[in-house]
């Protein structure tokens, strides 16, 4: 079979597998502040790029609001992650083999299956990274027919989507001093895409300064309220065991670029993933932060398998191996269970760590999980108040924060304003409220 045709019947498998399956949980609470977001599009928000309310506003537009037209976007963005890993496969030196282990591991891997379920900025900055992977792969592999542009241009619309863009460049720019490679940086051709990066952020930069920068009002009630609960040892060990089965993939990948002859003039890459783990240790990133870096990873992996197995029963056995190994962890990476079912499958001692919230604790459901649930009742509960109280005139629904506001928005569609100052509510809050 043609290594393209093969390429294209996994990424569509991905795709089937996310469309395919129930969503019986409904609503994320993140889902409906960004569809929120899509009925007012701009050029920014309190703590967002504008991306991903264009995006919001396209769905809605254009295939509707309901929980299947959501995420066909997030989807869409996942099988296009998987297309590209497997053409980085090829540029690496794969062959079908390798395209075939990847492809099976990246479907597999229990953090591809959560990050593109719902709609958020996560999935999009995954299959921007993935791009960018790519991009730098095409430059170690030719250097002199590279044109760093391509590099600026996605980088720049990177950043319209999620400000983590700027830590992709920081572990770069370490990347290339420690790997040797800080010549490029005497040459023109990055800081062209430098200057072509922050040409596509500009209106998003503009934006920034006439709201008087929000965005660092919120990275400092992000660094208050989560970030200050992130460990180093629980950031390092998610690290780990985020990919669920993909680990047996992407870890030799990583070994592989770090160690083997062959991959000498692919080094950069296993530099820049150290450097990156070590970029956000040091500014307590979430552990989700470095999902970005690992498709090159799952490409090295694959290679390294072809590499090391040569017949073809032993790549089938391994993949035989990688999808039963794969089948119990499947409801740890889509809600595909209702959530009473959920909560005593999480039950089992091994799947603990997924049911580590922001603040720390533990609790029953995965913390996206949990935030699924309860948005009809909660909207209901708000339309029986107004026709219990009648009179509509110089009412206004008050929310304590973001899901609760777009829930009510949505699903209960008031005839009232709905207020809040949580997140990008609060650009939207009025200035003042007459007394009563």
């Amino acid at each position: 079979m043609k290594t393209s045709i093969l390429t294209a019947l996994l990424s569509l498998a991905f795709f089937l597998l996310h469309v395919a399956l129930p969503a019986p949980l409904g609503y994320h609470r993140d889902e409906l502040l960004y569809l929120a977001l899509g009925r007012r599009p701009d050029f920014g928000f309190w703590s967002n790029p504008p991306m991903i309310g264009a995006l919001s506003w396209f769905s809605q537009f254009f295939l509707g609001d309901s929980v299947f037209a959501t995420r066909l976007f997030p989807a869409l963005a996942g099988t296009l992650l998987v297309y590209l890993t497997l053409r980085t496969v090829q540029l690496l030196g794969g062959g079908n083999k390798s395209v075939l282990i990847t492809g099976v591991a990246m479907i597999a891997s229990v953090a591809w299956q959560r990050a593109f379920t719902m709609l958020q900025p996560v999935p999009f900055d995954i299959l921007c990274w993935g791009a960018l992977s790519l991009l730098l792969v095409r430059w170690l592999h030719a250097p002199g027919k590279f044109d760093w542009l391509w590099i600026g241009l996605v980088a720049g619309l990177g950043m319209l989507n999620k400000y983590t863009l700027v830590f992709w460049a920081a572990a770069l720019f370490v990347a290339l001093l420690l790997n040797g490679r800080w010549r490029i940086l005497l040459t023109k051709d990055p800081w062209i895409a430098l200057a072509a990066s922050v040409a596509v952020f500009t209106p998003n930069l503009i934006w920034q300064y006439l709201h008087h920068w929000p965005v660092a009002a919120h990275m400092q009630e992000l660094a208050e309220s989560q970030l200050q609960n992130v460990q180093p040892m629980q950031f390092l060990t998610d690290q780990l065991l985020m990919h669920g089965v993909g680990l047996f993939v992407w870890l030799p990948g990583l070994l592989f670029l770090l160690l083997h002859p062959r991959m000498q003039s692919f080094r950069l890459l296993a530099w820049f993933f150290m450097a990156l783990l070590g970029v956000f240790l040091l500014a307590n990133g979430k552990s989700y932060y470095t999902l970005g870096a690992f498709p090159v990873l799952f490409a090295a992996g694959g290679v390294c398998y072809e590499h090391y197995l040569k017949p073809r029963w032993a790549i089938a056995t391994a993949m035989v191996f990688i999808g039963l190994l794969a089948l119990p962890l499947a409801p740890a990476g889509k809600p595909i269970w209702a959530a009473p079912k959920l909560s005593k499958y999480f039950q089992h001692p091994a799947l603990e760590g997924g049911l580590r919230w922001e603040d720390g604790k533990i609790h029953a459901l995965p913390q996206d999980y949990a935030d699924m649930l309860g948005w009809p009742e909660m909207a209901a509960l708000a339309t029986k108040a107004l026709k219990i109280h009648g009179q509509t005139d110089d009412i206004m629904i008050y929310a304590e924060n973001y899901g609760q506001a777009g829930a009510v928005e949505l699903l209960g569609k008031p005839p009232v304003p709905v207020c809040s100052f949580s997140d990008s509510y609060r650009l939207w809050a009025p200035e003042y409220l007459p007394p009563g």
